[in-house]
Formats: structure tokens, C-alpha cells, sequence
């Protein structure tokens, strides 16, 4: 599948990916450098391929309050809400942004490889309507990214989880960067005038420079640090589940035992990690690196892992491939060591 913004990437020279049936760009010149523009100024996404749902009717609030974590009595018009569908048994189905477009009607923003499975998944409860194939998604992310957008959209007193309609153009003070951005949904049309105007003002951006910024910003990618296996608990998510509200597989999460956490580390050393690498404690093995990157920032790579153990003697952490390694350290945010060489 091709994005309705193709014809864009082809004309800047993308080189291409296929990601989850999706041919999206992976970077235009280089993926670090599109990370740091992000970091330092402001790039602009294509991020079409992501699903987006609707769901609407009398009662549909009941049947999402049954099958999400996060408490939708929070949200009210204009609002979006991080949120996790979990399965019976506690895990993960997907991690969703939803937006409440009415009392009654609410946009669910679905990872590209869940879009498929949630949309049968809600259409067990209710009627969902797909607009994935009729509609564009873009992120502009960066400082710099508040003064781009107004030059197409009165957005001055948009806050943070926040979002206006323009007609049919929803534009939201949210992102997977870690940085200050919006998130674009548009009709084709209107999308496509709208990616061409902020290509004006702002750099071009691929998943691979996507996903530095979000290792960077500790924010998990569903395959590597959730699946339906890892439960809220073990992700570090618990905080968008609400225990006060029943929900599907609610019970199971909390009786199952929690044997593995989600860290954050930095290589103290020349290795970049990438996705099953081993951590040792010593000679004894008590992790498993799921998403790494090097970061431009920092100049060090950088990365998150699932730890089975907690004393954990931080002198002698290290990360192996099959050939080097190089010790770590874990960090509550690397963004929070980004932000401060700023």
C-alpha cells in the first residue's frame, strides 16, 4: 500500500520501507539529521499509514468505557486520551489516542499493525466506520512547530492533549517525539494541500528518524515493548489504567505475576543496541533489549529493555552482541539528559 502523500516522497528522493504492507519513507538524506531538526527546529511526518476509527451512537461510551483502560469520564469535546484495549488475559491489544469528537462520537487513532484486529475487535461491541483509506495523518513535531502550524490554523490556545476541528480537519496538540508538535487528520485533499504548504517551513522526516525520537522520548512501539503477552504493569503503562472501572481482562492483569519492567539505558561505550541484544548482569543474563538507536543528541546509543531483576549492581550492566559489548546505565528518561544539553 502507498500513502495518498506518495507522490510527495518520491519527488524529495525518499528511500523507502515496507512497514507492515505500507511502502513509507525510511529517511530523505539522513535519518539523524531529520532527528535533530526535530530535536533542535521542526520536521513533518507522513504518518498516514495508522488507522483511524470511528465509533459512534447511543451507548458507544459504555461499550469503549468496557473495553479500554483509561477512563473515558475524563474526556469531554476537544480532548484526547492515551489508552491501551487489553485482552482477556491482561495483555495488550494495542496502544490507542482516542478523541472525543462528541458524546457520542470519538476518532481512535490504531497503530498500523492493529488496525485490521481492533476494528473486529470493536466491531464485536459496535459499528465502527474505517476512514483509514479516505484520509491523511501528519505530525509536525519540533520547538519550531507552533509557528509553522499558524500559519494554516488558529491554534493559539490549543493545550497539550488537546484538539480543534476546522470542518473536517481535526489538527492535535499531540506527538511521538517527545518535543512540542501536532497531529494532522484531513481528507485526502485538504490533507495534501496541507503537507505541501508546511513542506515550506519544515524539514521532511522518515520512520527511521520517527523511531530515534521516540526511543529517545521512552515511548513504546507495539512488537517490541507491547504485544499481547506484556501487560500495562510490565510496559511502565499502568498509569493509563484505571482500576477503579472494570474493564476486559482487568482481573487477569492484576493476578498475574510481573517478572519482567521496561528500562530506559544509555551505552556508556561505542556500541548502538538494536532489538534482542542481551544484558548481563556479570555472567548471569537478566534482560533483553527491545528498541535501540543512536542518538544525535547525546552521541551515544541509547535504548529500552525488558530487566527480570531489580538490585540490580549498576557497575556491572553491560549490553553484548555476538561479537562486542559495552556497559550501560539505566536512566528514568533519556529525554531528561537531551533536555539538559540544551
Amino acid at each position: 500500500m502507498k500513502s495518498p502523500l506518495h507522490n510527495f516522497h518520491e519527488k524529495l528522493k525518499a528511500q523507502f520501507t515496507v512497514f507492515h504492507g505500507w511502502r513509507m519513507p525510511l529517511y530523505y538524506k539522513s535519518a539523524i539529521e531529520e532527528a535533530l531538526s526535530v530535536r533542535e527546529h521542526s520536521g513533518v511526518f507522513d504518518v498516514s499509514h495508522m488507522g483511524r476509527l470511528i465509533v459512534k451512537g447511543k451507548g458507544v461510551k459504555s461499550v469503549l468505557q468496557r473495553l479500554l483502560t483509561n477512563n473515558l469520564e475524563r474526556l469531554e469535546p476537544g480532548r484526547v486520551q492515551y489508552s491501551l484495549f487489553t485482552n482477556e488475559r491482561g495483555g495488550i491489544k494495542d496502544d490507542v489516542t482516542v478523541y472525543m469528537l462528541d458524546s457520542d462520537e470519538y476518532l481512535i487513532c490504531v497503530n498500523a499493525s492493529n488496525r485490521e484486529k481492533i476494528f473486529s475487535h470493536l466491531r464485536a461491541f459496535t459499528d465502527p466506520v474505517d476512514i483509514s483509506d479516505n484520509t491523511v495523518q501528519i505530525a509536525l513535531q519540533g520547538p519550531e512547530s507552533e509557528r509553522i502550524i499558524k500559519k494554516i490554523f488558529d491554534i493559539d490556545d490549543l493545550k497539550y492533549y488537546r484538539f480543534k476541528t476546522f470542518g473536517n480537519i481535526i489538527v492535535s496538540r499531540t506527538g511521538y517525539t517527545g518535543e512540542k508538535g501536532y497531529e494532522i487528520y484531513a481528507p485526502i485533499k485538504e490533507g495534501t494541500e496541507i503537507f505541501e504548504e508546511i513542506l515550506k517551513h519544515s524539514v521532511p522526516c522518515g520512520l527511521a528518524s520517527r523511531d530515534i525520537l521516540r526511543i529517545e522520548a521512552g515511548y513504546p512501539l507495539y512488537g517490541n515493548e507491547i504485544d499481547e503477552d506484556i501487560t500495562p504493569f510490565e510496559a511502565g503503562l499502568e498509569r493509563f489504567v484505571d482500576f477503579n472501572k472494570d474493564f476486559l481482562g482487568k482481573e487477569a492483569m492484576l493476578k498475574r505475576e510481573i517478572r519482567r519492567k521496561l528500562k530506559s539505558f544509555v551505552v556508556e561505550g561505542n556500541l548502538i543496541p538494536r532489538k534482542g541484544y542481551k544484558i548481563y548482569e556479570g555472567d548471569s543474563e537478566i534482560g533483553i533489549v527491545t528498541s535501540g538507536a543512536f542518538s544525535p543528541i547525546l552521541r551515544k546509543g541509547v535504548g529500552m529493555a525488558f530487566v527480570i531483576k531489580n538490585d540490580i549492581k549498576e557497575d556491572m550492566i553491560r549490553v553484548k552482541d555476538q561479537r562486542r559489548e559495552s556497559p550501560i546505565r539505566f536512566v528514568g528518561r533519556v529525554m531528561d539528559l537531551i533536555k539538559s544539553r540544551r
